[in-house]
């Protein structure tokens, strides 16, 4: 199911334990479950600051938007950036998202981006990078594009989906997430619902008059009609920031954007993810901007501002929610409750053999029940989803890395009385004979 989230400082200076000890009592009044973190080519977001978010129930998304597509004099490439992948997996981070709007000018340097085959050579880059996240134990990310763009974001899509196949990476496309900014601009929240199939006039850098385009908050019905169209199933969408922008005044036929209609288009996009109106495969909405700080071109559309103040959406929002702050501890207490519950399992095992396999936020991973399927023909082992009735077994065999079977019900099998073994995957790109290797 959707959640709510935000889009946190616009710049990685905001990451002291005074900052994560202010925020975070808003972020739970606010009721967030997400949160976007700018990061850095050369270093992590302090540990400490991602163990709190995620101890109180918060999924930090790391961007990095200083990514070599420009020429870069440092000679930063997948291999330089494997260590850091690797670092943010395991203090529990499953997003990293590098590249920042590929399919804009300012991206690229001005020789590369007057080159031919464009997302060809975007490919040879975010490949590499793409495989080097899976590796580390991430999810391996497709970057968010900019609506319409210098290269029109649906046809930049299109293009690259079509390129990995060609490549050979139809598995690894498989595997992808796929990061979108969901802004609202000044358009009604329904502007483009339905993608390109109720709005078929609709035609890259042509929008007919009486048609509507993916320029809105429901860019993700047309991502996803590319994406079932090239891979044969939706994928998860991953919001780094989206919603209203304070001040925002895009589309000449509907007002601009000032605090009151900001908080009105804030209420109904919490409203319409409250109600489970959005597709199961968008993850989160981050709304953008939480706070900025004094002199940022982007104070002016922070929800905090430096003087104190805040926007009418930041009431709207604490009134929608409710109490916050005791709905998050209860998810936590619940988090923690989860091993002492799998330790009544610790009698006689009823079964002999469990495969336990993950359910992300977006449903069942097609991916890790195929590699897993020719030890089930040949093993007979009982399978499902369930660490509860995992614990029920002498034996349980854990499908996939951390990010979806955590450490937390690890430790709780093997309190249960369990024999665990967890089968880390490798890379979509490779065959795995699991029969021989389980």
């Amino acid at each position: 199911m959707t959640t709510l989230g935000f889009h946190y400082f616009p710049d990685e200076a905001h990451y002291r334990r005074a900052d994560l000890q202010a925020w975070l009592p808003e972020l739970l009044a606010l009721e967030a479950r997400w949160l976007t973190l700018i990061g850095s080519l050369t270093r992590a977001v302090p540990e400490a600051f991602i163990k709190g978010l995620l101890e109180a129930g918060i999924e930090p998304i790391i961007h990095i938007p200083a990514v070599p597509t420009k020429r870069d004099p440092k000679g930063v490439t997948a291999t330089t950036l494997s260590g850091l992948f690797r670092t943010y997996a395991r203090w529990g981070v499953k997003y990293v998202v590098p590249f920042s709007e590929p399919n804009m000018r300012a991206a690229w340097a001005p020789a590369d981006w007057g080159q031919a085959s464009l997302v060809d050579r975007f490919l040879d880059l975010a490949l590499p990078l793409l495989e080097a996240q899976y590796e580390a134990g991430l999810q391996p990310t497709f970057p968010a594009l900019r609506a319409g763009g210098d290269y029109w974001d649906t046809a930049f899509l299109e293009a690259a989906l079509a390129g990995m196949q060609q490549r050979g990476k139809v598995e690894l496309a498989q595997n992808l997430t796929f990061a979108a900014n969901l802004w609202t601009y000044n358009r009604p929240l329904n502007w483009g619902q339905g993608g390109l199939q109720r709005w078929p006039a609709s035609r890259p850098y042509l929008t007919p008059p009486g048609s509507q385009d993916q320029r809105g908050f429901r860019r993700f019905d047309w991502y996803d009609g590319i994406i079932r169209g090239r891979l044969g199933s939706s994928r998860p969408i991953l919001c780094l920031a989206g919603g209203p922008a304070l001040g925002d005044r895009t589309d000449p036929a509907f007002p601009a954007l000032d605090d009151l209609r900001h908080a009105s288009c804030i209420q109904d996009v919490a409203q319409a993810v409250e109600a489970g109106q959005l597709p199961a495969q968008v993850l989160n909405v981050n709304l953008w901007l939480l706070a900025a700080p004094e002199g940022s071109p982007f104070a002016g559309e922070a929800y905090y501002r430096p003087d104190g103040s805040t926007l009418t959406a930041v009431d709207a929002l604490k009134r929608l929610g409710g109490p916050g702050q005791r709905a998050a501890q209860r998810r936590l207490d619940e988090s923690k409750s989860l091993s002492q519950e799998q330790l009544e399992f610790a009698g006689p095992k009823r079964l002999r053999h469990y495969v336990l396999l993950p359910v992300f936020e977006w449903g069942v991973s097609e991916w890790h029940w195929s590699a897993a399927l020719a030890y089930v023909k040949a093993h007979r082992p009982v399978c499902g989803f369930s660490a509860e009735e995992a614990a029920q077994a002498e034996r349980v065999t854990i499908v996939g890395n951390e990010q979806g079977i955590t450490a937390a019900v690890e430790a709780g099998l093997r309190q249960a009385g369990c024999a665990v073994e967890r089968l880390q995957l490798p890379r979509p790109t490779e065959q795995p004979d699991l029969a021989a290797t389980l």
